[in-house]
């Protein structure tokens, strides 16, 4: 067996030299050598050589390959491929005491080699040793050398020729050094759980040191100076950039790698996992980082000055453009990793560094509502998140100014008319819309800014502030529905008038106090109802379904219950007509009774009586009779002040209609039987015995129908107030005169009184339903919690009741104090701040 291994060698070795050394050359070329040559010499004694004898006898080959190769010479290589292998193989597994143990000759098993073989002072580490002062020294003496006369386009074209030679010297010397790899070299690895590179591995390591390092600047300046060029406009070439690029990153990657075929170490592979982006280290370190700085240079000067010279328009339109220039152009030339931090450096440069100016410009076009310019003013700054914070800002200041002012210009007016104040806040809203829709594409921080901004101004203005209550926002809304939904508004069609009660309601979101236009809101619609008023039940509908969609279910659940009463009172009145017609037989008039539900409607009987005149005392009568038949349990109150009667003249020559309350049909009716009658037997008439305040709400009502000049005291030109009133004697005439200029005339007026009255009592209501409803979320809450800290128990009742109003914190402890009184909860003896829920 022996003398057949022999003759293979010998056979090998007949071979012309340039032809092996040409076949392992154009091996190395293609892949990292593998001999498998280790078998042939595990025969009978191995020649033994010392470090420096075998380094001797390397040293020539070494210098002709990396002579050769950097020259260009490749082909001209013709030395004795495996006379080089079998040098250091004799070396590494021969015995000497300058190795100083026993390498198993002849034996393969590598567990009984001595582990001195693996420390940093054993022989093969030795010899690894000396390729690596061979390669550092060669770098030196020749690689920079060569390129420290190199600049510019010829310095990166001859870069990557060296390493393309450099890197195939190191391939050719791998190949010599197998045996070292993967017999002492790798293992050591293993054993010492570090970094050992191989042969290959050594070349590219002082590379990266000699030939990357030592010219650093001269290549990052080459390649910035063509990427600048081709900012500047100048044609250049890609290719030798990219390839330099490109080379780097290798180095990197074939750092981590042995050279036989891309096997990772162990240890390497563990890396590896552990950072993905560990081959670019080398890129990043040598070119990445440098190049980066020299781009936020190259800008920063370029911003400076193109700011100098031309308008901040212009400058925004040029950073755009730059952005998307330098995103293909790190395409072109860089690394795809690079691209994110190009970016970041040149947003930070031309937008981050010139907010004041960015910003200050901002401001003029939001004052001028430029909406193509915010537009590309916010599509540049958008690119840094950190910048936005002080544009949301400055567009809800923006919003609550031209509100402010715009509600500022007749603030009397639009007290007394609400269609001025609603319109006036949506012409706001129609403005300012766009530019957060069109401007900044819709962005919900824009929007939040845009609904703070328009919730402040819409519940602190002029009127509020003229009015002394942010409460009167929230009735001027509810008078402004009145006035749409009322009959004979603006003869709108259902269409026109769908459409404004949507745009009303896009305002009604930003009020706080919600529950005062509920209240407001609920006295317009019970006018309206008993009234018959209303321009369109289905208007009617879809308003309190629009309130609901806001406000929740029960927001709207009177309204909905007032709606259900009128259509109750309709099949009741039918029911009651039918009802023994013969005791209808001596009525002259129609009678038409609404029961309404007294939790749900918002009406006040008053505490001043009436005395019904005698033509409705028999239909009064009648009707309590049948409603205490068909309801057993049920009590009527008759709430006179809401009541309205149509009566017919007979003594003019043209017949009218006088539509009137029912305290002025009883004041009217007493007229019938003569045609003068004193105040006293007037007020006598109507209700008995009445409280001063009650007598002034009386003369109020009289003086109106003074005013309307139906009736008169001296004259019917005279102008008369409630002070002319001074005695009993008093006498009152009736007109008969009187000449309205339309058949049916409205008497019915709101008089001061009255309204005052309406205005406590909606007041009253509003204070009473605001302590119920705190009491009521704070019980809800502790019900569900059932132990809570007090701190927490205000904060989850202040968010409970944001929708319906803002109640202050001193309100919600007032309740709680009270609630603590009724034991619907308790305060800890031992800790103050905590509450527990009584069931």
């Amino acid at each position: 067996m022996g003398a057949k291994k022999k003759t293979t060698a010998a056979t090998t070795k007949a071979k012309p030299a340039a032809e092996k050394v040409a076949m392992s050359a154009a091996a190395v070329a293609v892949q990292p050598v593998r001999v498998q040559y280790a078998g042939t010499h595990r025969m009978g004694s191995v020649q033994s050589m010392t470090l420096d004898e075998a380094w001797e006898k390397l040293t020539p080959g070494f210098r002709d390959v990396f002579r050769l190769t950097f020259q260009g010479q490749e082909d001209k290589m013709k030395f004795p491929y495996m006379d080089y292998y079998t040098i250091v193989y004799n070396f590494c597994t021969s015995v000497t005491k300058e190795n100083g143990s026993n390498y198993g000759v002849g034996s393969g098993d590598f567990a009984t080699r001595s582990c001195s073989t693996l420390s940093p002072d054993g022989a093969p580490a030795k010899l690894s040793g000396k390729i690596t002062q061979f390669v550092r020294q060669h770098l030196t003496d020749v690689f920079q050398a060569d390129m420290q006369s190199r600049c510019g386009n010829d310095l990166l074209t001859q870069y990557c020729r060296k390493w393309e030679n450099f890197r195939f010297s190191a391939k050719v010397v791998h190949g010599f050094c197998i045996y070292l790899n993967e017999h002492f070299l790798r293992r050591k690895s293993e054993f010492r759980e570090q970094e050992i590179y191989p042969v290959y591995g050594v070349c590219l390591k002082e590379w990266r040191d000699g030939g990357v390092a030592a010219v650093q600047d001269q290549v990052l300046r080459a390649v910035a100076d063509v990427i600048n060029a081709d900012r500047d406009g100048y044609p250049t070439s890609s290719l030798t950039v990219h390839t330099v690029v490109g080379y780097l990153v290798d180095l990197g990657l074939s750092l981590n790698f042995s050279a036989q075929g891309g096997t990772p170490s162990s240890h390497s592979a563990k890396k590896k996992e552990e950072n993905p982006n560990q081959g670019l280290q080398v890129y990043q370190k040598y070119l990445e980082a440098p190049f980066l700085a020299d781009t936020r240079v190259y800008y920063d000067n370029e911003s400076r000055v193109f700011l100098a010279n031309n308008s901040v328009a212009n400058y925004v339109v040029k950073v755009q453009s730059r952005l998307k220039e330098e995103e293909d152009r790190c395409m072109k030339y860089l690394h795809a990793s690079t691209c994110n931090k190009l970016i970041k450096t040149v947003e930070d440069v031309m937008i981050t560094q010139q907010m004041v100016r960015l910003r200050a410009e901002f401001m003029i076009y939001l004052a001028g509502e430029k909406v193509e310019d915010l537009k590309a003013m916010y599509a540049l700054i958008s690119r840094v998140p950190q910048c936005m914070d002080e544009l949301y800002n400055a567009v809800q200041t923006h919003i609550r100014q031209k509100g402010l002012e715009a509600l500022a210009k007749n603030p009397t007016a639009m007290t007394e008319d609400p269609r001025l104040y609603l319109d006036a806040i949506l012409e706001v809203y129609d403005q300012c819309d766009p530019l957060i829709t069109e401007s900044f594409r819709g962005e919900k921080e824009f929007r939040t800014a845009f609904d703070k901004g328009f919730h402040e101004f819409v519940n602190d203005n002029a009127i509020t502030q003229l009015a002394k209550t942010s409460k009167k926002s929230s009735e001027q809304f509810a008078r402004y529905s009145d006035v749409m939904l009322k009959k004979g508004a603006k003869n709108l069609s259902e269409l026109d008038l769908e459409n404004t009660l949507t745009r009303f309601m896009i305002a009604f979101k930003y009020i706080d106090d919600k529950d005062v236009f509920q209240r407001y809101y609920q006295q317009c619609l019970c006018r309206r109802l008993i009234s018959s008023l209303s321009a369109s039940d289905d208007a009617e509908a879809s308003m309190i379904t629009k309130l609901k969609a806001v406000a929740g279910w029960e927001y709207v659940l009177k309204l909905q219950r007032m709606f259900q009463d009128i259509t109750l009172s309709t099949e009741m009145n039918n029911s009651f007509k039918s009802h023994d017609p013969s005791r209808r037989n001596d009525w002259k008039f129609e009678f038409h009774v609404q029961v309404l539900a007294s939790g749900a409607w918002p009406l006040n009987p008053g505490s001043m009586g009436l005395q019904p005149p005698v033509e409705l005392e028999r239909p009064l009568t009648v009707f309590n009779e049948f409603y205490t038949n068909k309801f057993s349990g049920r009590k009527l109150t008759w709430v006179y002040p809401n009541s309205r009667c149509e009566i017919a003249t007979n003594c003019y020559k043209v017949k009218h209609f006088f539509m009137a309350s029912a305290t002025q049909a009883a004041i009217i009716l007493q007229f019938n039987d003569r045609d003068i009658i004193t105040y006293g037997e007037i007020r006598d008439a109507v209700s008995g015995n009445m409280s001063p305040p009650d007598e002034s709400l009386f003369k109020q009502i009289l003086v109106l129908l003074l005013k309307s000049h139906l009736l008169m005291i001296n004259d019917e030109n005279e102008k008369v107030d409630e002070k002319d009133i001074t005695s009993n004697d008093l006498e009152i005439k009736l007109n008969l005169n009187f000449k309205p200029k339309t058949v049916r005339v409205n008497l019915n007026q709101q008089i001061r009184a009255e309204q005052k009255q309406n205005e406590d009592t909606a007041n009253k209501g509003i204070e009473d339903d605001r302590t119920a409803t705190i009491q009521a979320a704070i019980v809800r809450t502790m019900k569900m919690r059932k132990e809570m800290r007090h701190q927490a128990l205000i904060g989850e009742t202040l968010d409970q009741l944001s929708r319906l109003f803002k109640p202050n914190v001193a309100a919600v402890k007032k309740n709680i104090e009270t609630l603590i009184e009724k034991e619907y909860i308790k305060r800890s003896e031992e800790e103050r701040d905590l509450y527990t829920y009584v069931a």
